[in-house]
């Protein structure tokens, strides 16, 4: 399998580096040699790159992996699928709604594979909570979730000025409410079709940024399960945290701490362990699933139909 990565900033390097573990050599790069990730040049020394998105798919990639802006990823992604190229595409698909109906209608012609690197649906104890509230009775059904991923952005790369990343710049598609999207992505793994959403922003001027640094999103599941979601740019130390609340008792996750444990009505603790996870697992266990699904041409778990239709309801349009 031939692959193409677009941009190389962190997580391009991510996948370059987890595809050469999965053993995936065929590999070339789209970069515009704006990337100041670290040591870029010894990484990547020997891989073919291209600073011209035209030449790059004229390699005959069989996977773009889409990894530049936000702002970008759709029209990156419309040129590659016109070339017969499947998507693995970051998350957020995008930061609006434009050209998506022609994108999404080139992936059907074409019948490519296509999937939205959410990887938290990848986590283990992610994974667990949802066996547990879907075939565990013993936990009860669960009525009412709250999650809450709060990250200082200075210190997300330290290598860079936070104020010229992607996430912090409007015209590259940044703010806290698209880039910091994974919780409601995984509450919708964990609960199924959202029936209802709103959300509301806050530009508090603390990073001195010109997008949103804080986001709250109230969410209406079809299974009448509700929750809420806080995520914000500006809390030191980092927080991410969940807590499910059923007619049994309530889970708590706490990501950074990797424990999940759920207290029953009469207090009793019951912890749930995850011994030996590191965080690039999640990530390794998405290429792989991915690539199976290109293999078996079947479709993936989160496609960028399923993508567009969850962006459009947090943007209200």
């Amino acid at each position: 399998m031939k692959f193409l990565i677009c941009g190389m900033g962190s997580i391009g390097v991510r996948h370059f580096q987890n595809l050469k573990h999965l053993g995936f050599n065929d590999i070339s790069l789209y970069s515009t040699g704006n990337s100041n990730y670290p040591k870029i040049e010894e990484l990547t020394k020997d891989i073919p790159r291209y600073n011209n998105l035209n030449q790059a798919l004229a390699q005959n990639p069989d996977v773009c992996m889409i990894t530049n802006p936000t702002s970008m990823h759709v029209e990156t992604a419309i040129e590659a699928a016109n070339k017969g190229c499947h998507l693995y595409i970051e998350k957020p698909l995008s930061h609006n709604l434009t050209n998506l109906a022609e994108l999404n209608k080139i992936i059907n012609q074409k019948n490519l594979i296509t999937f939205v690197t959410y990887q938290f649906r990848f986590h283990p104890h992610i994974q667990l909570l949802k066996d547990l509230l879907h075939n565990e009775n013993q936990y009860g059904d669960a009525v009412w979730a709250q999650a809450e991923w709060s990250e200082y952005l200075p210190d997300w790369h330290p290598w860079e000025d936070y104020k010229q990343s992607y996430s912090a710049k409007k015209e590259l598609g940044g703010g806290v409410l698209r880039t910091q999207i994974h919780p409601l992505n995984y509450l919708e793994y964990l609960f199924g079709d959202i029936e209802h959403l709103t959300a509301t922003t806050q530009s508090t001027g603390i990073l001195d940024i010109d997008v949103d640094d804080i986001a709250d999103i109230q969410i209406s599941f079809k299974s009448k399960i509700n929750a809420t979601v806080h995520v914000d740019y500006i809390q030191k130390p980092r927080v991410h945290k969940l807590k499910i609340v059923t007619n049994k008792g309530r889970f708590h996750w706490n990501c950074h701490l990797n424990s999940l444990k759920f207290i029953n009505l009469e207090n009793k603790i019951t912890e749930f362990t995850n011994e030996n996870f590191e965080r690039n697992d999640m990530f390794v266990k998405m290429l792989e699933e991915y690539i199976d699904c290109v293999n078996n041409k079947t479709p993936t778990s989160f496609s960028i139909e399923q993508a567009s239709k969850e962006l459009s309801l947090l943007l209200g349009e």
